[in-house]
């Protein structure tokens, strides 16, 4: 019984130890973890400090992707715009388009792209797409080809772009003096981008022309002056005006062709027809064959060149010369029945006053048409 009390007496006193032990061990290693762990002070100090980029490649895409981006400003980005035409290819009146051939140039100043030249240096070659750029385009090309753009920049952070292009472009054209007139064909150019309120066109008059070689000439036009002008146009889609630059370039028709070949024939097609008022009325079926083997051959004229004729929907100036000559083969048809009508009736002094009077009244009518014509169409 001693024995049993003895060695309970021990296990106590044996774990008392142990749990003493476990404890100065746990305040100890306790006391050195804390003394490890860094302070608040320290945590919010190792926050507050910038990290370090990871490496040089890194800091130079940033600095890259800033030069891409828009410079802020409280005014817009003034950029000059120039156009110089090389070649002008086609005009097609059916269509209302235009071929050109040339230089779109335009500049501009970055001052985030200053730099301290070299000895000799006077600018520096870059492209458009390591840069902010206008983003220009033509809003008035039907179809392009692919075109190379070339940029220098001066020491002074100014831009200077060029594009090579070759496109078919839309131009509105008044043709209501057809063929004597004159027109201005079109190029507008504006911003993909930016509205009215981040960029600005101005039009840079002495960059705007168009070249001089005999392959730029048309034989059907007079290539006259070039000149540029500053607007706004109103995008629906964005509720936003985009500034914009119009280039016209001014052309007169060399009408020569079309009196020739086509005004000349009807007039003396038209003036074979008055033939038949010295014909004897009672020869009416060869009267009527020669009137109207003349109006056929307008037709058939008419057929031949249709296809060089503008196809609009309004009258032009050589519309209304063909339908006054139509009308005076037709009123002298119509003054060939009266007459015969009045041959039959046994009244042949009426029938040799009706052609008589037509001799002189269908002539002068033709003529004051064409004069009303030719009056209305250039001064009203």
């Amino acid at each position: 019984m001693q024995n049993i009390q003895l060695r309970q007496r021990q296990l106590r006193w044996f774990s008392i130890f142990i749990s003493a032990g476990l404890a100065c061990w746990i305040v100890l290693n306790g006391s050195y973890l804390v003394a490890q762990q860094p302070s608040v002070e320290s945590i919010v100090a190792l926050k507050s400090e910038p990290e370090p980029p990871a490496n040089a490649a890194n800091s130079t895409l940033s600095e890259a992707d800033s030069l891409k981006s828009i410079k802020v400003s409280k005014e817009p980005i003034k950029v000059s715009v120039g156009l110089y035409l090389s070649n002008l290819a086609d005009i097609n009146q059916v269509s209302e388009t235009f071929d050109a051939a040339g230089y779109l140039m335009y500049s501009w100043r970055d001052p985030r792209l200053a730099y301290k030249p070299q000895p000799n240096e006077t600018s520096r070659t870059s492209s458009l797409d390591k840069i902010w750029h206008p983003a220009m385009e033509m809003v008035n090309f039907k179809s392009s080809t692919n075109s190379d753009t070339f940029v220098d920049i001066a020491p002074d952070g100014t831009v200077q772009a060029q594009e090579r292009f070759a496109k078919t472009l839309s131009s509105g054209l008044s043709l209501q003096k057809f063929p004597f007139d004159r027109q201005s064909l079109q190029v507008v150019i504006e911003s993909l981008r930016y509205d009215d309120r981040s960029v600005a066109l101005i039009a840079d008059s002495p960059k705007i022309g168009i070249g001089t070689d005999s392959f730029v000439s048309l034989s059907e036009w007079q290539l006259g002056t070039t000149t540029g002008s500053n607007s706004k146009s109103f995008f629906p889609p964005e509720n936003q005006y985009y500034s914009r630059v119009t280039i016209q370039v001014h052309v007169t028709r060399n009408y020569g062709f079309y009196v020739l070949k086509v005004m000349m024939p009807l007039l003396l097609i038209t003036i074979a027809s008055w033939s038949v008022f010295w014909i004897d009325p009672q020869e009416f079926s060869t009267q009527i064959g020669i009137a109207f083997t003349n109006l056929l051959t307008v037709v058939a004229l008419l057929l031949v060149i249709n296809d060089t004729l503008p196809h609009v929907g309004y009258l032009t100036l050589m519309d209304g010369f063909t339908m006054i000559c139509f009308m005076t083969i037709l009123v002298a048809i119509l003054v060939l029945i009266i007459a015969h009508r009045s041959t039959t009736k046994e009244n042949r002094h009426r029938a040799h006053k009706v052609q008589n009077l037509a001799r002189s009244i269908v002539p002068i009518g033709f003529a004051i048409s064409n004069l009303i014509l030719f009056v209305s169409m250039n001064f009203i």
